[in-house]
């Protein structure tokens, strides 16, 4: 590849200014615009409480009275960091000048794509569309206002690509290396997205130059990456840290990739009930519904390359497009740059500028799969169209200059099937965006589910329900771990009420956790009662957690659900059996809330007496002698095993007299308040009982046996026929 030169003639240097000038005062509209919108809507001035802009501003705020930077990072300190260059050049912190620096200095950011595109294709022409086209294009323009750091992001992504390209084609020069080091140093603590243009670039100079040079440019690219990221490091470090920048990725993957997850920023059901251990948890969640997970993939790169601008706290559409009819006028778009990307590098392939194909593919590729990783947002997405700019720009010019050169018939024949390509591609595209991931619904009720079958207002059924226990076992709620029921729901006939439903952990009628949403709305795509198709099973997976240690712990609740019209929560539907029995909730388990693996009481455990596979008898205590009629306490330590306990058995303690029964009480642990469904393996418990003592004096053997509530059946235990083992004995005497 030939080398080519940035020398800038005055007519560059004029057209260039131009264009930044173009660029400057398109964003000074937009900014003016914002400014006299009302600013509940414009979030321009001052800054909305609880928005990324007011959390940045304010970080910066804290270098002036010491409380930033912080021990350590939570959030990337790039932006305050540039508040704080910004305002010690401006002399002031005043947000109107700020955000007038931010867009000139996104307006140079033009010239340099305006290099970019002529470096990549050798064509001044392609230069100045790029500038150009980066100068207009509505989404940046409206970031460029902003303090998110998706400006700071573009530049950055427009620096480490010109210094690529600068490398390539002048591969005698060092000063490319240089950039591209710093800006994807940079973007670590700044856009992490950005970083991914670091391999991007760097494997693909080596390809493309093959020389010992490509390799030593590219190793004093990372050195400079490594010294611009190393005291953010060192600082995290020094602080405490166990991370290099921020602890948020494991957060920011699960928040969008989860079971319930849409593809856009959000907190969600599972989020909400997911604490920790997020790669672990995810997980789960791809087993769960692994088909949707794929499904879900598949709609949120769809949803990448589609003309849909999400936001979360800052909006496009609402806080730049619908208050600036700059932008409202403008057609240009992502999905409109998307197509004249593709029929650039359509057209780049077939005038044999692969190398350049190649680095921007692979450019494009690496932002997108970082971006993907997490969730699709428009002030993430925005920097990318750096990799897509030059090739939109030569697609234009190329076909100017066909048409200028060959017949339009001649054009037509070898354009319109690149054109189609695209149209076909566009239009799979939006088929992804708004088909995928499909509805979650079953054709019958899983085997291993609990079916209910209960009918509210004669419409709405709740099929059944099952526990997930890959998150945490049935009837076992632990702090800060996701406790998983998924829900089966169908209408007998259309309906145009939106069911809702309650689920709540009760204690001694107490609300200790509760999840309330409306019918079919927890996962995505959400679809309410009025939209079901009758007779189809439709599930949605519901997570609960209780996010603490000062909780009830070591008794069983219950787990209730009930069912209402619309959002009326006081008018609670009964739900009605085949055999016309009426609920008025639902109980789907009794949880209880357990810590660790148990709190044993100052018994000593010295023993091991098995009832059954379930229960072990580790130790007891009780009093030697007592006197007639006295209230007697024994307490028994109980460890359970490996094996999941599924049913509620009591543990009674005996009296007998010889061979004769005289008394005894028994309850489930804890005097019925501590279930042994709700008990986890390998936990470790004590049972205290107490019982009145006979009043006639004697020795009388004291048993310890178990039995199911249901059956009633004993838990058989070695050298026993009926169930019962002998613990001691006790004398009562005057």
């Amino acid at each position: 590849m030939p080398s080519i030169n940035l020398i800038f003639t005055r007519r560059d240097w004029l057209i260039a200014l131009l264009v930044i000038l173009l660029a400057f005062s398109y964003r000074m509209i937009v900014i003016m615009d914002r400014a006299y919108a009302p600013n509940q809507i414009a979030a321009f001035d001052p800054l909305l409480r609880g928005s990324d802009q007011y959390t940045y501003y304010n970080q910066y705020l804290g270098f002036a009275d010491g409380t930033y930077p912080p021990d350590k990072f939570f959030y990337q300190p790039g932006l305050p960091y540039f508040l704080l260059i910004a305002t010690s050049i401006l002399r002031t912190d005043n947000l109107g000048a700020l955000r007038v620096l931010t867009a000139a200095l996104a307006a140079i950011n033009c010239g340099v794509m305006i290099a970019i595109g002529r470096l990549a294709t050798g064509r001044r022409d392609v230069g100045i569309l790029s500038g150009v086209l980066l100068a207009v294009y509505p989404v940046s323009v409206f970031y460029d206002t902003d303090f998110v750091i998706t400006s700071q992001a573009l530049i950055l992504a427009t620096l480490a690509l010109f210094g690529t390209l600068w490398l390539w084609r002048n591969p005698h020069q060092w000063v490319g290396a240089v950039l591209l080091g710093f800006a994807t140093g940079a973007a670590t603590f700044t856009r992490l997205e950005i970083a991914a243009l670091a391999p991007a670039c760097g494997l693909w100079l080596i390809a493309v130059r093959r020389d010992r040079r490509a390799i030593l440019q590219i190793v004093v690219a990372a050195v400079v990456a490594i010294a611009v990221t190393a005291p953010t490091v060192i600082h995290n470090r020094i602080g405490g840290a166990d991370y290099l920048f921020t602890p948020v990725g494991p957060t920011e993957v699960y928040r969008g990739n989860n079971r319930v997850a849409d593809g856009t920023y959000g907190d969600s059901n599972a989020t909400a009930s997911t604490h920790f251990d997020y790669f672990s948890y995810l997980v789960k969640d791809i087993a769960l519904e692994p088909v949707r997970f794929v499904e879900l993939i598949l709609h949120k790169t769809a949803l990448f390359l589609s003309e849909s601008e999400p936001g979360n706290n800052l909006n496009y559409v609402l806080s730049g497009e619908q208050i600036s009819p700059a932008l409202a006028l403008n057609p240009l778009n992502f999905s409109v740059l998307l197509a004249l990307t593709l029929f650039g590098l359509a057209l780049m392939l077939r005038d044999q500028q692969r190398e350049v194909v190649a680095l921007l593919i692979l450019s494009f590729g690496g932002i997108t799969f970082m971006i993907l990783l997490i969730w699709v947002e428009a002030r993430l997405r925005t920097p990318v169209i750096v990799t897509m700019i030059p090739a939109a720009s030569y697609g234009v010019m190329r076909l100017l200059d066909l048409l200028r050169t060959e017949p339009t018939k001649k054009v037509a024949r070898q354009t319109l099937p690149i054109a189609v390509g695209i149209a076909i591609a566009l239009v799979v595209i939006q088929i992804g965006f708004e088909k995928l991931p499909r509805k979650l619904t079953v054709s019958a009720l899983p085997a291993d589910a609990t079916p209910a079958h209960v009918i509210y207002d004669d419409t709405l059924e709740l099929v059944g329900w099952k526990t997930q226990e890959q998150y945490s076992p049935q009837n076992i709620i632990t702090p800060f771990t996701p406790y998983v029921i998924t829900l089966y729901w169908r209408v007998s006939q259309p309906t145009t009420v939106d069911y809702s439903f309650a689920l709540k952990y009760l204690l001694d009628g107490e609300q200790i956790i509760g999840v309330d949403r409306p019918v079919g709305t927890v996962v995505f795509p959400g679809r309410r009662t009025s939209q079901f198709t009758p007779n189809t099973i439709y599930e949605e997976h519901i997570g609960m957690s209780y996010p603490g240690f000062d909780g009830p712990a070591e008794q069983s609740g219950t787990l209730e659900l009930t069912v209402y019209p619309e959002r009326d929560f006081a008018a609670t539907l009964p739900g009605i059996t085949a055999d016309a029995t009426v609920y008025d909730s639902v109980i789907l388990g009794q949880p209880a809330i357990r810590y660790g693996d148990g709190y044993p009481p100052a018994i000593e455990a010295t023993t091991e007496i098995h009832f059954g596979d379930v229960l072990t008898l580790t130790g007891w205590q009780f009093p030697e002698t007592a006197t007639p009629g006295e209230m007697l306490t024994v307490d028994t330590l109980w460890q359970t095993t490996a094996q999941q306990i599924r049913n509620s058995y009591a543990i009674g303690v005996y009296i007998f007299q010889g061979d004769d029964f005289i008394t005894n009480v028994d309850s489930p642990p804890h005097d019925g308040d501590f279930l042994t469904l709700s008990i986890p393996t390998n936990y470790i418990f004590n049972d205290p009982k107490t019982l009145q003592l006979p009043d006639d004096p004697g020795e009388y053997a004291v048993y310890i046996g178990i039995y199911d509530q249901v059956t009633q059946e004993r838990l058989p235990v070695p050298d026993s026929a009926d169930g019962l083992y002998r613990i001691g004995s006790i004398i009562v005497a005057e």
